[in-house]
């Protein structure tokens, strides 16, 4: 049970930051606005590891309690679903619509936030108040995905826990968010869980 939702709040945060589509070699991105979840049309990325999915930028927007969010797709197996990504000022903020966590918000990403200051939130997942607590652990650096080395890059770690009763129970592991700038994320480790790796990008 543990395992699954620690799945579910994974598929949650990559299928709301970013999409679905054709694979292709690496390249850098040229003409893509220079952040770490790029949303220009047509963007697609590739994962594997152990929950392969694709991804895409649909192009539409959607306004979600008065502010315009990104419309991406996830596809996963015969599976598709829609999700949602804010951009404001460093913040990237996600929405997804995996249907067992339903409409949860998550800022998986502060920018300028300085490493190793946390941030928090507590949403009812699968009914049990779930607290997330992310920091950065690393800015700039470099990092070696499937045979590739992406610079700019930032690590984001989050680490969660159940609340029954009042009583905080903590999971016991983390799991740490690679995102490079111009590129998106590059890999999510789960520890000993596994890993769900870039394979292939195109940004536009």
């Amino acid at each position: 049970m543990y395992k699954l939702k620690q799945l579910l709040i994974f598929c949650l945060i990559a299928g709301a930051l970013v999409s679905c589509g054709k694979e292709s070699d690496p390249e850098p991105a040229s003409t893509a606005e220079q952040d770490y979840l790029p949303t220009t049309v047509g963007s697609t990325w590739g994962y594997g590891g152990i929950s392969p999915y694709t991804l895409t930028v649909t192009g539409e927007t959607k306004v979600i309690n008065g502010k315009t969010f990104h419309v991406m797709e996830t596809t996963q197996g015969t599976e598709k679903r829609k999700s949602y990504l804010l951009k404001e000022k460093g913040v990237y903020t996600g929405i997804g619509m995996h249907p067992d966590l339903g409409d949860v918000e998550i800022a998986i990403l502060k920018e300028e936030t300085p490493v190793g200051k946390p941030w928090e939130q507590t949403n009812i997942i699968n009914d049990v108040e779930t607290k997330m607590t992310l920091s950065i652990v690393e800015k700039g650096i470099s990092k070696t995905v499937e045979g590739k080395t992406y610079q700019n890059v930032i690590n984001v770690k989050m680490e969660t826990s159940y609340i029954f009763m009042g009583i905080e129970v903590e999971s016991g592991v983390a799991t740490n968010y690679y995102f490079a700038k111009g590129v998106g994320i590059i890999l999510s480790d789960f520890g000993a869980m596994g890993q769900v790796p870039l394979l292939t990008y195109d940004v536009k």
